[in-house]
């Protein structure tokens, strides 16, 4: 009986072959199906383009028949002058709230906020800060200190400060040195109240 004899005649390395092609197989699968995503991808990019320019000309050409529209209205609808419309608004703004300022409301409270003793020279108003200044003179140091007190305890007036105080000699009047001054305080009358939101206070 004649042995059987198994002889292998495939080449060496024939086994890391096939595993290297399925691998490449694998990447150039891979590969296809990653390059099908990108170009699905940039196709619905441009897709999506396409309807934004198309809704941006819409519009270019609604805002240009409005700008002829309104041209023909009699009004001025370029660039430069919409930029000037804040500026105008703030305006508007400031002058409707000055519209409830009253000058016999601050004089009237004034006097009920200043003692008789107080000799009053100037009362000047700030405007865009509803800012007083007062400028007068009182016969003394606790005369003045009474002034600043009675302002800070009406409802009226806010944030009293000193800006200045000397003493001084009147040298056509008999007596003594008197007491020369400037302060300031935030005022809001009752009309401006509710602009500012201040609730009165309580003394």
């Amino acid at each position: 009986m004649i042995p059987r004899v198994h002889i292998n005649l495939s080449a060496p390395g024939a086994s890391h072959l096939r595993l290297t092609q399925f691998g490449l197989n694998l990447l150039t699968v891979g590969s296809l199906t990653l390059t099908a995503s990108f170009w699905w991808i940039g196709n619905a990019m441009n897709q999506q383009i396409d309807v934004l320019e198309n809704q941006v000309a819409t519009v270019k050409m609604a805002n240009e028949q409005l700008v002829v529209q309104a041209k023909t209205a009699g009004l001025d609808l370029s660039h430069q002058t919409i930029r000037g419309i804040p500026p105008q608004v703030t305006f508007v703004k400031q002058v409707r709230e000055r519209v409830g300022f009253s000058w016999t409301q601050l004089l009237t409270d004034l006097e009920t906020a200043i003692p008789p003793d107080i000799t009053m020279n100037s009362v000047s108003l700030d405007e865009k800060t509803d800012t007083i200044l007062l400028q007068g003179s009182a016969p003394s140091l606790p005369d003045l200190n009474r002034l600043i007190h009675q302002l800070d305890k009406h409802a009226a007036f806010q944030n009293v400060m000193l800006s200045q105080h000397a003493s001084k000699t009147k040298k056509d009047e008999p007596g003594g040195p008197h007491i020369v001054f400037s302060l300031t305080a935030s005022y809001a009358s009752k009309t401006l109240a509710p602009h500012h939101n201040l609730a009165p206070k309580h003394p």
